[in-house]
Formats: C-alpha cells, structure tokens, sequence
C-alpha cells in the first residue's frame, strides 16, 4: 500500500515540476522574440511547435509514472506547476535572463543601425565625390 502511495506522491511532484519546466522553456522563447522581431505568423508557428514538442515529454511521465492513464490530479498538478512558476518565480527568472541575455539586444539593433548609417554615409561620400568631379570636368 505504501508502495503506492509512494508512487503517487512521486508522480505529482514530478508533474509538478514539468509544468513548472514547461513554463521556464516558454520564458526562453518569450526571451528570443524580446531580442529578436518576429511577425505574428511566425510566433503562432513557434507556438504551436514549441507545444507539440513539450507535449512528448508530458506524455512520457504520464506513461512512465502512470501507465499510460491520464489522471485529473496529474493534469491538474501540470497546470498548477505552470500557474506557480508563473506567479512565483517568473519574475526574478525574467529579470535574470534579461540581464544576463537582453545586454545583446541594444549591440544587435545598435550595430543594424550603425551598418545603415554608414552605407547611407558611403552613398553620399559617392555622390559628392561624383558631384565634385563632375564640376572639375566642366571647368
């Protein structure tokens, strides 16, 4: 008897942290699409992959701890690891990988500018180089 309760145990707390787990991987991506501009389409595709990949390892706890059975308080345990990541420890995560990540973000944007400011710096260096010896010419 023990021994299934045991079991049990073990299982809501393993389900417990996978939704946890669920929600830390979903906090990487929101982190990508902060540094880097997705359109809409691609963020509903990143979506629905990112779940249909989350859901073997789901699938595979619930097979290995439960027989393949899925149980209420085991759905119920995922939900609630997710809800408690989210309004416990997301914040301070968050926090930690802006700062430890997000320092890219302002030196990526930073050096797409810097590139088109000098390719249009370069175009009209052109120009006036070209406008210059046009007028030499004509003298």
């Amino acid at each position: 008897m023990s021994e299934i309760i045991h079991g049990q145990v073990t299982f809501l707390i393993v389900t417990l942290c996978c939704g946890m787990a669920l929600v830390f991987g979903y906090e990487i991506l929101r982190l990508l699409r902060w540094m880097f501009w997705h359109p809409g389409i691609l963020t509903w595709i990143e979506d629905i992959l990112y779940w249909a990949a989350v859901s073997v390892p789901v699938y595979c706890i619930f097979f290995i701890y439960n027989d393949g059975e899925i149980r209420w308080y085991g759905a119920l345990m995922l939900v609630t690891g997710a809800w408690l990541y989210e309004k416990g420890i997301s914040r301070p995560v968050r926090g930690a990988l802006v700062k430890v990540f997000g320092s890219h973000k302002p030196s990526i944007t930073g050096w797409i500018k810097k590139k088109r400011i000098k390719r249009k710096q370069n175009k009209t260096n052109k120009n006036d180089k070209q406008n210059k010896d046009n007028k030499h010419k004509k003298k």
